[in-house]
Parts: structure tokens; C-alpha cells; sequence
């Protein structure tokens, strides 16, 4: 079971106005039924999941970039290694940094090893997966609502309220990150409105 499971406002945002635009634009298509309350469910369902998925992004990317720096500093500072006596041994000028480059590789094998590197970038990359899975089936349901503006009600209502499930539970299968800043919160949101609008304006 996971633990210190994000807080839900993490991930649920109020919706922007490119969002809100695009949900009354694909309303107008509806007669006032609950198809409308569908259909704005849906989108906010999708804007969710999409913000979801950029931050999986971002921080997958973070903790590449982590463990990428880290083996390189230890493949680099390795006792034996021909590039470390290629540059340091023979250059004097050079011979100096070998502590200091030895004592940083260290540190970041420490860091690494309490972090759990290796473990974070897996766990990011199967969340980064399973919700990228789910913004395709969500905008896969907006199509065919947007295909068929009489779409059968309880059919579509049971078919939202499953993903939400999914996403309810991909977001509860997913740790808190010591990573996740406000800085990427907001590149994250800049990054939907940024779609949403050039999908707009096509």
C-alpha cells in the first residue's frame, strides 16, 4: 500500500478559461439534458488527467536527470577508471578536483541510494503511462459524444463515472514526491492551456 498518498488539490485545479470555453462550445451542440452535465464532467475529467500527466512528466524528467548525473559522476571518479586518470593524473593543474570530484560522486550515491532513484524513476514511468492510457480513453468518450449529440444517457454516465474511477485510483497509487513544486505545478497547468488553446484555435 502506498503511503503519503498527494493531496487531491495537487491534481484537481479550477478549471481555466480555455476549459471552460471549450466546454460550453461543446455543449452548444446539446439540447439542456443531463447530456450537458455529462459533457462538462467529461471535459473537466480530461483537463484533470492532462494536468496529471504533465506532472508525471516533469518529475520523471527530474529523477532521469538525477540518476543520469549520478552514474556519470561514479562511472567518471571510479578508481579505475582510464577517462579519470587520462584527465587528472596527467595534468597536474588538474590533480586538485580529484577530491573534490570524488567527494561530490559520493554524496550523490548517497543522496541516491536514500531518494531511491532507481525506484522513483519507475514508479513515475508506469503513472506517466497509466495516465496517458486514460486521457486517450477519456477523449476517446468527448469524440463519440461529440459524434452522436443523442448519445444514450446511462450508458455514457456509467462510462464516465469508471474513469473517474481510474483516475481516483491512479492518483492513490501514486507517493507523495519531494520533488513536486509549485514551479512545476504551474508548468504544468501552462502546458494544458497551451494545447487546449492551439487545439482551439485549428
Amino acid at each position: 500500500m502506498r503511503r503519503n498518498a498527494p493531496r487531491k488539490q495537487d491534481f484537481t485545479i479550477k478549471c481555466s478559461k480555455n476549459q471552460q470555453d471549450g466546454a460550453a462550445t461543446g455543449a452548444k451542440t446539446m439540447v439542456t439534458d443531463p447530456r450537458d452535465a455529462i459533457w462538462a464532467e467529461a471535459y473537466q475529467l480530461h483537463y484533470q488527467v492532462h494536468y496529471a500527466l504533465q506532472i508525471e512528466h516533469q518529475l520523471l524528467s527530474r529523477w532521469v536527470k538525477l540518476d543520469s548525473t549520478t552514474r556519470i559522476m561514479l562511472a567518471i571518479a571510479s578508481a579505475g577508471s582510464a577517462l579519470a586518470g587520462l584527465i587528472f593524473w596527467n595534468n597536474a593543474s588538474y590533480t586538485v578536483l580529484w577530491p573534490l570530484l570524488t567527494s561530490a560522486s559520493t554524496l550523490l550515491a548517497i543522496i541516491s541510494k536514500q531518494l531511491n532513484v532507481i525506484e522513483r524513476v519507475k514508479q513515475h514511468t508506469a503513472s506517466a503511462s497509466g495516465m496517458k492510457t486514460l486521457k486517450i480513453d477519456v477523449e476517446t468518450l468527448m469524440v463519440r459524444m461529440r459524434i452522436n449529440t443523442r448519445f444514450p444517457i446511462v450508458l455514457f454516465e456509467r462510462r464516465l463515472l469508471a474513469l473517474r474511477e481510474r483516475f481516483r485510483a491512479e492518483l492513490q497509487s501514486t507517493d507523495f514526491d519531494l520533488l513536486l513544486t509549485r514551479g512545476i505545478r504551474q508548468a504544468a497547468q501552462s502546458a494544458v492551456d497551451a494545447e487546449i488553446k492551439n487545439r482551439s484555435t485549428l
